[in-house]
This record gives C-alpha cells, structure tokens and sequence, in this order.
C-alpha cells in the first residue's frame, strides 16, 4: 500500500512538472506545437490527478460516499476540460489552419469564450469541490489542511472569473502548486517510504 502511495505522489509531481514545463514552453515559442503539447498536458494532468486522489483517498481510508462524490468532481474535471482542449486541438485550430475566421468567443485562451468558462468550470468547480471533499474524509492534518486551502483557492478563482479574468489566476495556485506542494509532502512522509 505504501508503494502505491509514493507512486502517486511521484506521478502528480512529474506530471505538475511537465505541465508547467509545457506551459513555459509556450509561452516562450508560441507556437502551435507548444500549444498542442500544453493542452495535451492539460487533459493528461487531470488523469493524473484524478489517479493520485483515487489512491490517496484508497490509502486514507475515505468513507466510501466521500470518495464517490470526490471521483465525480475529478471525472468532472477530466470530463470537462477534455472536451474543451479537444475541441480546441481538432477543431478550432482546424478551422483557423483552413483559414476560417474563428470568434475569440470559442476560442481557449480568450475571454470571455465558451472553451474558457468550461475550463473554468472543469479546474475551479469541480477540482475546488474534489479537494474539499477529500478534506471532508480524510483524518490526517497536514492533508487536511492542504486540501481545504487548494480548495477554497480553486473555487476563489472559479467565483472570480464571473467579475474579472485576471481573478482565475488564484485557481491554479491551488491545482497547481497546491497539488505539487501536497505531492511532496506526501513523498517525504514516512508513511509512503
């Protein structure tokens, strides 16, 4: 069980890495490769961290309609922010490539864009609400406490985007960092060694 731990700890940390890698990446090349790879990375990352809190919440013990209610807010995120990027890939860059013009409003990227309020949806509603609920269930500190502050920031940042764009930057600091950080807290653990 402790393997299983430290392996989800390991994958949400590289999978955080090679999210904000391929962020970087685009935003230093911009170009449409790095743009395919950082929301490939988008939709993968959310696998990743469905895998990691479905382990997490297995190794906790949460109560079993706790962790129902967290696996649907997680495969609500993977769900959402797939059809979001996907259509984003294979279609709205296709378009564009074939030399349609494209409204900013279902473009990702622009705001406000329908691609956008349901990525805000997919990594602010449902990623805030998989945290508190894995708050809710389980009985550690420390996670405990991770858990409730990734979650009140998503959901911060979901809220915020209603009055302002620049608001939703406070959500990824609670899937992006806050995760990583968590991920590191619980590899170093003893419990996972």
């Amino acid at each position: 069980m402790k393997v299983n731990l430290k392996r989800a700890a390991i994958f949400g940390i590289i999978g955080e890495i090679a999210y904000f890698i391929s962020m970087m990446l685009f935003l230093i090349t911009h170009t449409n490769f790095a743009l395919t790879l950082w929301e490939s990375m988008t939709v993968i990352g959310a696998i990743v961290m469905l895998i990691a809190f479905l382990v997490i919440a297995d190794e906790f013990k949460i109560k079993p309609l706790l962790r129902r209610l967290m696996t649907i807010s997680l495969s609500g995120t993977v769900f959402l922010t797939s059809v979001a990027h996907f259509t984003s890939i294979g279609v709205i860059r296709k378009l564009e490539s074939q030399g349609t013009t494209v409204p900013d409003y279902f473009k990702i990227g622009a705001f406000p864009s329908i691609e956008m309020t349901i990525d805000y949806v997919a990594w602010g509603f449902f990623m805030g609400a998989a945290f508190i609920t894995l708050f809710l269930g389980i009985k550690d500190k420390a996670i405990r406490i991770f858990s409730v502050i990734c979650g009140i920031l998503c959901l911060c940042g979901f809220i915020g985007s209603f009055f302002s764009d620049s608001f939703w930057y406070i959500a990824p600091l609670g899937y992006g960092i806050g995760f990583l950080i968590m991920c590191i807290f619980i590899l170093k653990r003893k419990e996972a060694k």
